[in-house]
């Protein structure tokens, strides 16, 4: 119980990496708030479920969209004088088209929830962050890769590996450390939302050097990791986890 008496936010929390994020930090004895878009059921699921661990959980619908959903999230962290000692950036959207099909439309909407607001809420959050505070950006390797048809979420992937340095040299001074971690291609809800999907499977197939399967697990321990008295001194940097698939040639 190496978090316990700590709280973590999560963004995203329902789904894929946020939702194993929640489990893996509770099970460290961390109280969860993770928010959630859509899905009120399902965050009441996994809601129940935490608090079942012995920790305090509380799910909050935030719309990234709006940067008053933001203030109103920060006003009700107040209220209840609830002191943060992480905060994961985790949830994420974007449109799937290339560069030349993707519209100023798609990509306002891309940029302001994977990259505005989790910079906004970031320096609303380490306003309320204990010592020895953390804050991490979950981000790809499609932010320095070329994947198809992911062009927009490429792009703002690479702009949340900059503002993580920036933000890490700011934040430094009242330790806090910020980092991001960067997850390879794994199987979650979100892939299913490629056009692509063959070229997707053939990825997700092929063996990488420690010829074992990458999982939302792999990514929340480094989580754990960042977050500990080990991670003290990790600062500005982006961890790479895909079992070394990126090494090849492909």
């Amino acid at each position: 119980m190496s978090f316990k008496n700590k709280t973590v936010i999560i963004t995203g929390g329902t789904r894929g990496i946020g939702k194993e994020l929640c489990y893996e930090f509770a099970k460290k004895g961390c109280n969860i708030i993770f928010t959630y878009a859509r899905s009120s059921k399902e965050a009441k699921i996994i809601e129940e479920d935490i608090n079942k661990l012995g920790v305090s959980a509380i799910a909050k619908k935030l719309n990234l969209l709006h940067l008053e959903n933001i203030e109103e999230f920060y006003k009700f962290l107040n209220k209840k004088n609830i002191k943060i000692d992480f905060l994961i950036n985790n949830a994420a959207s974007g449109v799937m088209k290339n560069s030349l099909d993707t519209t100023e439309k798609h990509w306002d909407w891309t940029m302001q929830i994977n990259i505005k607001s989790p910079w906004v809420l970031s320096k609303k959050i380490s306003n309320i962050m204990n010592k020895k505070g953390r804050i991490i950006n979950i981000t790809s390797p499609g932010s320095t890769k070329v994947m198809n048809n992911y062009f927009s979420i490429g792009v703002s992937k690479a702009a949340l590996e900059s503002m993580t340095r920036y933000m890490a040299f700011d934040l430094a001074p009242k330790d806090i450390n910020v980092n991001s971690i960067s997850a390879s291609l794994l199987e979650t809800d979100a892939i299913k939302h490629f056009p692509n999907q063959d070229e997707i499977n053939n990825i997700l197939k092929r063996p990488n050097p420690k010829q074992k399967k990458l999982i939302p697990n792999h990514i929340a321990k480094v989580a754990i990791m960042l977050c500990s008295e080990g991670g003290d001194m990790i600062v500005g940097q982006n961890i790479l986890v895909d079992g070394g698939d990126t090494l090849l040639l492909r």
